[in-house]
């Protein structure tokens, strides 16, 4: 059966363990105050940026990244070791304390918050730009943790503006020369189709009704040469036996041979041009009848030649439209591959034209983005509100504390006494006997103290006097109210605005 048995008992406990108590108590309530004052306070500034809307609302407005995502590329930037290091170094941050660079950055990366506000009234899930960035920096003094917040403000406005102006310059370069390269491209495909189709001119598709109308051509003209030849054949086999018969052979009139070299001078000039071999040999033939006389034997060797010459000439034209036709032939039999190949050429130029039609046009939405950025007339970031230092510090828990080692405190004190008490179990009142032994007591006799009990007691009452006031100079004085004594606390007094 414990020692406490009822609210009596929990008080006579108290009441003789008091001195314990109260020591215990002092101690622990001093060495928390001393370490909640003592702990470093933690002030917090904010920074807002604003995100301008484009004063143009165009669609080439949103070829850049969405603010969203240059907020994060920028934020990853800002936090990266080298430029966390930099920020260290320039605002001085915890100079003389024993961390390391890792320990340093952990702690700067941990007292930086960047958040991003979204617009609102539309729908989450369709990349809703945003309105404002919010910046939070905690440092361990006022000015210090505004002067950080302006820093990180100044820098992402910065940053943005040189990564849009980048990224726009790099898109306008890259887009300048994939231009200039599909023209080149073009170009030399355009020449080699041109030489192409100069090298199967007979064989294009385009050109078969051509080729069809010169076939014709060319059939209707061998036609007229054989029959011209064997028109020649004959009056050369007239020549020659003319010329066997001798002079005394009679011939026919002269105004016979006259009419009829007229009527094949007319036929000769409806089937052949005016330049003709033949038009020459009737117009001579009938110069000559119109002379008047017989040919003479040389000039009918003449007239022979004259028909030889004639007949070369002409199979000369027969074996060229022959050659001509060979090659028409041939082109022909190609046709089917040449107008596979052209069809294929035909549509990479199609493919080059569609690309370079698609790269203007997007070298000319950059390029207007470009003079928009120039103008100032594209989505940007201001600031909105500037960090100041704040009065008050935040988040430094000196008061919870505080308050959290009181009752730790007061629980250890109990329990001490608690263990004291049960160190040694004695029968302290009536109560206790009852409930010990089961049986009533007949007579109860109260302690009556001696001199030493009552020396004890008031030596007992001077200390816990002399506890209680200390306690109370020491708690004063830790809170920083003791005149003339400044307090070991980092930042003034313990209620000045800590949280």
């Amino acid at each position: 059966m414990g020692p406490i048995q009822s609210i009596q008992d929990l008080i006579s406990l108290i009441m003789r363990r008091l001195p314990v108590i109260m020591t215990i108590l002092a101690i622990g309530i001093l060495g928390a105050l001393y370490l909640a004052v003592t702990s470093p306070r933690v002030y917090e500034a904010v920074a807002v940026i604003q995100i301008e809307a484009p004063a143009i609302v165009d669609s080439t407005n949103d070829a850049g990244l969405p603010a969203a995502r240059r907020v994060q590329l920028i934020e990853q930037r800002l936090m990266v070791r080298a430029n966390v290091l930099d920020v260290i170094e320039r605002h001085q941050l915890y100079v003389g304390l024993p961390l390391s660079e890792n320990a340093k950055i952990a702690l700067f990366r941990g007292s930086t918050r960047i958040e991003s506000v979204q617009a609102t009234g539309r729908d989450p899930t369709s990349g809703a730009s945003l309105v404002a960035i919010v910046i939070s920096v905690q440092a361990e003094t006022a000015q210090k943790a505004a002067d950080l917040a302006n820093d990180f403000a100044d820098s992402i406005i910065g940053q943005d503006e040189a990564s849009r102006e980048a990224r726009v310059q790099e898109t306008r370069e890259f887009l300048l020369a994939e231009e200039r390269r599909i023209e080149r491209e073009l170009d030399a495909h355009g020449r080699r189709m041109a030489d192409y189709n100069t090298q199967n001119e007979d064989a294009l598709p385009s050109a078969q009704e051509y080729i069809q109308q010169e076939l014709t051509q060319l059939a209707e003209q061998e036609a007229a040469l054989d029959r011209e030849i064997m028109s020649l054949d004959r009056e050369r086999l007239a020549v020659r036996a003319g010329d066997g018969m001798g002079l005394g052979r009679t011939v026919s009139s002269l105004a016979q041979q006259l009419r009829v070299a007229e009527l094949e001078l007319a036929q000769a000039r409806r089937t052949f041009s005016a330049d003709h071999p033949e038009i020459a040999r009737l117009e001579a033939n009938i110069s000559r009848l119109s002379e008047g006389g017989v040919s003479e034997p040389s000039g009918i060797v003449q007239q022979v030649q004259l028909i030889d010459t004639q007949l070369q000439q002409l199979r000369q034209q027969i074996a060229q439209i022959s050659a001509r036709q060979g090659e028409i032939e041939r082109a022909r039999a190609r046709t089917p591959e040449v107008r596979r190949e052209v069809e294929q050429m035909t549509r990479e130029q199609m493919r080059l034209q569609d690309r370079y039609a698609e790269t203007s046009r997007r070298l000319a939405e950059v390029e207007m983005l470009q003079s928009l950025q120039e103008n100032n007339q594209v989505e940007r970031f201001v600031v909105l509100e500037r960090a100041v230092p704040p009065e008050y510090p935040a988040l430094s828990g000196r008061k919870k504390s505080a308050l959290l080692g009181g009752l730790v405190t007061l629980m250890i004190a109990g329990g001490v006494a608690l263990l004291l008490d049960l160190r040694q179990p004695v029968l302290r009142s009536s109560s206790q006997f009852i409930a010990a032994t089961g049986l009533r007591p007949v007579v109860e006799l109260a302690y009556v103290p001696d001199e030493k009990d009552l020396l004890t007691t008031r030596i007992t009452w001077y200390y816990l006097a002399c506890l209680t006031v200390a306690t109370l100079i020491a708690m004063v004085w830790l809170a920083g109210y003791l005149p003339g004594v400044p307090s070991p606390g980092v930042v003034g007094p313990m209620g000045s605005g800590g949280a």
